[in-house]
């Protein structure tokens, strides 16, 4: 494979570009995968935003066959897969095509996902064009569709050739979905590097949603996850161990975006999910893995400074328990989290019982007072 001087990071699995001249080497890498045809997955958004920036960098993409969808959590389903799988085969796809998923994380579980279903696995990129795809979704071969309201439990792990991030695409993101996609670098801080979650605390959510794309502290939040995901990826890329720390928050915030989905036309987005479970998931740290209280208010107060609330009543918990129950980290009905004694120092496999989730919901919405209730057009 020829060298490319871009990458971030190099892999057995997965070569990342990153930067803002990223999209310049996909012509070159694309050329070295020698495809037999070339398929673009878009939704309405990412055709009309970011193809455009794609298809300026890019002559061999310009003849690529279009597959559109629509966009949001909705659309990762196994109708929506066996939709584009029916398109890539009246196209004309064979084992040896190429399918480059350009949007967001919805674009990269889906598109993966159809990418390892279709004849028993064809080759994909991920060009992920939200903060959530970039700092998360579109790293690590995870693939996945949702069944019902229960959150990716139907996929496999299936490495992209490469993915291309280029912050380019994240000015086309409203101020709404950078947040959303803060809450991964949040919890990437916290399981990772105190020195740099204390940089962070400096930099408070709502100031730094304003902070310019290329100027700002964007470009070395989203390289310090990128990186810190990538090497937890290498370790552990099944899941077995280690990589379970990158799910700091996401059992409670997953519960409460599948909950939101079915309750609400206007659902929680996934990061402020992750964000109210953050919350959750250091109350239970400090009570269970030893986290300072000093920590616990400090995480507590950046991110209700920062993210709505989404109020959880005491009758909604039992449902919540029961999408807490399905999530895949559990084993035997017990359900087990991701906890930290300390920024930076995470704790995998910890036991946490319904009493324990109830005093985390009760903390949760203590610590609300003044902070903005979720609306449906705030998560527009």
């Amino acid at each position: 494979m020829k060298k490319f001087s871009n990458r971030i990071v190099t892999t057995d699995r997965t070569p990342i570009f990153f930067g803002s001249d990223s999209l310049s080497f996909i012509d070159g890498f694309v050329r070295e995968l020698h495809p037999r045809s070339t398929f673009l997955l878009v939704d309405h958004n990412t055709r009309k935003h970011c193809l455009p920036l794609l298809l300026e960098n890019s002559k061999s993409l310009k003849n690529a066959h279009i597959i559109e969808i629509e966009g949001g959590e909705a659309a990762k389903s196994l109708e929506n897969a066996e939709k584009i799988w029916n398109r890539l085969l009246i196209s004309g796809a064979e084992r040896n095509s190429l399918l480059i998923n350009l949007g967001g994380g919805v674009i990269s579980d889906l598109g993966g996902f159809v990418a390892a279903g279709f004849k028993r696995g064809i080759s994909y990129i991920n060009i992920p064009t939200s903060l959530m795809g970039q700092a998360d979704a579109a790293i690590g071969g995870k693939t996945a569709v949702n069944l019902g309201h229960l959150k990716n439990q139907i996929g496999s792990f299936y490495a992209a050739k490469s993915v291309f991030i280029c912050s380019g695409f994240l000015k086309t993101l409203p101020l709404a979905h950078l947040r959303s996609g803060l809450a991964e670098i949040i919890k990437t801080t916290l399981i990772s590097d105190a020195t740099i979650w204390h940089k962070l605390l400096k930099h408070p959510v709502t100031l730094l949603l304003r902070e310019p794309i290329e100027t700002g502290p964007w470009h070395h939040l989203i390289a310090g996850t990128v990186k810190y995901k990538n090497s937890i990826v290498m370790q552990d890329y099944r899941e077995r161990k280690i990589r379970k720390v990158l799910n700091f928050g996401h059992t409670i915030g997953h519960a409460l975006e599948g909950y939101s989905q079915s309750k609400s036309a206007h659902p929680l987005m996934h990061g402020d999910a992750v964000a109210a479970g953050i919350i959750c998931a250091a109350f239970l740290s400090h009570q269970k893995a030893g986290l300072p209280m000093a920590d616990l208010e400090a995480i507590t107060k950046y991110i209700t400074a920062g993210f709505p609330y989404y109020p959880v009543d005491a009758m909604d918990v039992p449902a919540l328990m029961e999408l807490m129950i399905h999530d895949k980290k559990n084993n035997n009905g017990v359900l087990l989290f991701t906890l930290i004694s300390k920024p930076g120092y995470p704790l995998i496999n910890q036991t946490i019982n319904k009493e324990d989730i109830l005093e985390a919901f009760a903390y949760y919405n203590s610590c609300q007072a003044g902070s903005e209730q979720m609306s449906g057009s705030d998560n527009q």
